[in-house]
């Protein structure tokens, strides 16, 4: 029999070599803007600390290595997905602090077309991120965890200097912090061009 793999969900995920070396830098940098910026994030339903819509970490020369790093990162899956001969646009950055309990609901980035996040500090416990099918009706739920065709959703635990690259329509939410201490993430999103 044939077996068609017809429109596979591509998550991107590769670990940075340098991490434990700009972790500091990033932590102290991102505190920094925690404490003189306003939270952004209108109409979340968590209490999550972020910087989306009132600062653009894109801008920031403080962030450099990384997204040198990161953006040839970004690039490569983009080529992956097909996007070889076109021109690839940060559209914009922002931290993410998660006290305990914060969490992220189901939500997507439509408007983008590539999103990625960026794990800088992960207290264990302080929430996987779970991606969901994309098919908005299907059969039964039959979860198989040896055959991925059974799968309706997919928990990943991140890992400090981990980078996750995904389609932006992909729906996904963060689970509950479950620490006392603070987990920080930086999210993008990308356009084609």
């Amino acid at each position: 029999m044939q077996i068609l793999t017809l429109f596979p969900v591509a998550i991107g995920i590769v670990d940075n070599p340098d991490h434990k070396t700009i972790k500091k830098n990033i932590i102290k940098e991102s505190t920094f803007i925690k404490d003189k910026v306003k939270k952004g994030g209108e109409f979340w339903g968590s209490d999550v600390y972020n910087t989306l819509g009132t600062y653009n970490i894109v801008e920031n020369d403080k962030f450099n290595s990384l997204h040198e790093w990161l953006f040839e990162k970004v690039r490569d899956y983009a080529i992956t997905m097909g996007y070889k001969n076109k021109k690839i646009q940060c559209k914009d950055g922002w931290i993410n602090f998660y006290k305990k309990y914060d969490y992220q609901d189901v939500h997507d980035h439509d408007t983008c077309d590539i999103s990625a996040v960026y794990y800088v500090s992960i207290p264990k416990n302080s929430g996987n991120i779970m991606f969901y099918t994309h098919e908005t009706r299907g059969v039964a739920n039959f979860y198989d965890p040896n055959n991925q065709f059974t799968w309706k959703t997919y928990s990943i635990e991140p890992r400090e200097g981990m980078l996750l690259m995904f389609k932006s329509n992909l729906q996904h939410r963060v689970d509950p912090n479950k620490t006392n201490q603070s987990k920080i993430t930086l999210a993008y999103n990308f356009k084609v061009l």
